[in-house]
């Protein structure tokens, strides 16, 4: 592909409004009970790879369970054509959640709609965690507890 096609092709993503990072939703359902030790696992996972960008994307329970969903970046499309190191980063990131939080039944999901409750939820506790108000861990905490 020439360099004017490839400048034109990019210049049709950024006008059509798409992204070209692919996020990978992961959703860890742990019930009531274990959803602080999920949310501590989690956090440590998180904590021990901050080259990978992960996001809280959504945070809901049901009537059994607290569903954690997480998005994970694995890179530019261009990045994951040629297995860039950031996609590597971020595939073996989600292994080693699968593999070792196996316990909280991750699945991959669908990233939730940025308007929903679920992702309303998540972006107020990242909002407060910024700020120092609020951790993941306490927002699962309370989000269990409530009946």
């Amino acid at each position: 592909m020439s360099i004017e096609r490839t400048a034109e092709a990019a210049s049709l993503h950024e006008f059509a409004g798409l992204r070209r990072e692919l996020e990978l939703g992961l959703r860890l359902a742990p019930t009531r009970a274990g959803s602080a030790a999920a949310a501590k696992a989690l956090a440590a996972f998180l904590d021990e790879d901050p080259q990978v960008p992960v996001r809280l994307a959504g945070l809901t329970a049901d009537s059994s369970r607290v569903l954690i969903t997480i998005a994970v970046t694995l890179g530019s499309v261009d990045d994951i054509k040629v297995a860039g190191a950031a996609s590597r980063a971020g595939v073996l990131l989600i292994q080693r959640i699968v593999d070792e939080l196996a316990a909280y039944d991750p699945a991959f999901v669908t990233l939730p709609d940025p308007s929903s409750t679920e992702a309303r939820m998540a972006a107020h506790v990242m909002a407060a965690a910024g700020a120092g108000r609020m951790t993941v861990l306490s927002a699962v905490t309370r989000l269990a507890a409530v009946g």
